[in-house]
């Protein structure tokens, strides 16, 4: 690659330069550098442990017998995916590792582009998809049996991956691989050789990609949240049966429990993923279009990467909002963790456990 050259013309002289003394040109903002240095074992640290804390509760046969239960499963491991491939960008831009030259850049570029793209599509429609079940929960609650299993999650899930792995296959061929080696945000892009597929992935690329990772789910789910919202006040208006009619079983109390539980796990969910996806789509649509684009690429750069470390706790911050705002979660996982240190009593779930205590003290 270092027999490259390029040629300018000035003087009515012709002057000769390695491609690598224009790529020296481009250097990370010591705050680029920094929020890679210090944001992003942060983000590692509370999503490895967080991620793989969510998996190991969510086994538990209480939350993954139910369709959104076997969801989350799914998230985390495409959040896990996601904060593995971040792993290189913290190497390379974070403690100043230089793969350009030392690794096949543009090879390290398509697998590193496409890994974390599918991952951050997949978490974002695996969202939409719990959402969608719980919605199908409030509003055909008696279909809802049929409708919601786990099986049927993981058939969408997949639809979802071959659609998303086909979306973004483009960035496995030739057409695309290093644009500015070691520079943040633009180390990897289209070949600028390619005049089309340059045009094409800069004016319209772009944006497509930020209504599927961002602005389509975070729409939807905003419409599903609203309507399962109207549907429940709604119900509670309307005449029911008291709690303690004899058709009120035990079994269905508990369904209605986890149900309830479930939805506050997806809420939580969706409003850390609004929280952290929104503010760096809308800034990655309204940067480009700035006036002097060449004099503020630097603020550019430090704003684009400072928004996109805060996206990036949102593929590493669920398990935390689940333990704080779902008691069902918290005894599972507490169960969880007895049981893997030996204690074979905690293999009963949490629903179990209460009935038992109910029963011993005399209460219904």
């Amino acid at each position: 690659m270092s027999n490259i050259t390029t040629t300018t013309i000035a003087s009515n002289a012709t002057t000769t330069f390695p491609l690598d003394y224009y790529y020296s040109l481009f250097v990370n903002p010591l705050i680029v550098v920094r929020f890679y240095q210090i944001g992003y074992p942060i983000t590692f640290l509370l999503g490895f442990v967080g991620n793989t804390l969510s998996l190991i509760t969510f086994s538990r046969l209480t939350l993954r017998k139910v369709s959104t239960g076997c969801l989350f499963i799914i998230l985390a491991i495409s959040d896990t995916l996601f904060l593995v491939i971040s792993v290189f960008d913290f190497v390379e831009f974070g403690l100043q590792i230089p793969f350009y030259r030392h690794l096949p850049y543009n090879e390290l570029c398509r697998f590193r582009t496409f890994i974390s793209s599918v991952s951050q599509v997949l978490s974002s429609w695996t969202l939409v998809t719990v959402s969608v079940d719980r919605w199908i929960r409030a509003r055909f609650p008696y279909k809802s049996g049929s409708l919601c299993t786990p099986k049927k999650a993981f058939l969408v899930v997949g639809v979802i991956l071959l659609i998303d792995v086909g979306l973004y296959a483009q960035v496995l061929t030739p057409s695309f691989g290093m644009l500015l080696p070691g520079f943040s945000i633009i180390a990897c892009g289209p070949i600028i050789f390619n005049t089309n597929y340059l045009i094409f992935y800069l004016l319209y690329w772009t944006i497509v990609q930020i209504l599927v990772v961002s602005l389509i789910p975070a729409t939807l789910m905003i419409l599903l949240l609203i309507d399962i919202y109207i549907n429940v006040q709604a119900r509670k208006k309307a005449v029911i049966q008291p709690d303690n009619t004899p058709h009120e079983t035990n079994k269905s109390r508990q369904q209605k429990t986890l149900q309830r539980q479930m939805f506050i796990l997806m809420l939580t969910s969706i409003t850390i993923f609004l929280l952290t996806t929104l503010p760096v789509a809308i800034y990655k649509i309204l940067s480009p279009r700035q006036k002097n684009i060449s004099f503020s690429i630097i603020s550019i750069a430090s704003i684009w990467v400072g928004l996109g470390w805060f996206q990036t706790l949102n593929y590493a911050v669920n398990f935390y909002s689940h333990c704080l705002t779902s008691t069902l979660f918290r005894k599972e996982f507490q169960l969880q963790i007895r049981y893997l240190l030996g204690d074979k009593r905690a293999r009963a779930n949490a629903f179990d456990l209460t009935a038992t205590v109910a029963v011993r003290t005399g209460y219904h």
